[in-house]
């Protein structure tokens, strides 16, 4: 049985636990990769801003996908499109909130990564 198969036979709460199952999980193994890759304890509230963003910017496309395929797959119900673009517009807004709000914090991390990565390519060449 494959995941989607899976997935419908679930009810509504289940299938958002098993959401937020592997929402969590996704955005944990940001943060093990991170550590595991030595980053300093400086940039955990960075870190913890990066790992929710993920997460939820996976959530959100995926969701996105959903109304995306409503939209294509509905009969010429005006009343379901329009609470399909609805939706659709909350979702970009949240995603737009994520990247608005974490833009500071993934840039530091990417900066800590550039300057490890040239400190390491520096040691090699000595």
């Amino acid at each position: 049985m494959s995941n989607s198969d899976k997935t419908k036979s679930l009810s509504p709460l289940e299938s958002e636990t098993e959401n937020a199952r592997r929402k969590s999980a996704i955005a944990h193994k940001v943060v093990s990769k991170l550590k595991e890759m030595g980053l300093p304890e400086d940039f955990d509230k960075d870190l913890a801003i990066l790992s929710t963003t993920i997460g939820d910017l996976w959530d959100s496309q995926k969701q996105i996908s959903a109304l995306l395929e409503s939209i294509l797959e509905s009969s010429n119900d005006w009343s379901k499109t329009g609470d399909n673009l609805v939706d659709l517009i909350s979702s970009l807004d949240h995603m737009n909130w994520h990247i608005e709000n974490s833009s500071l914090s993934i840039n530091k991390l990417a900066e800590f990564a550039y300057i490890q990565s040239s400190d390491i390519k520096s040691k090699d060449t000595e």
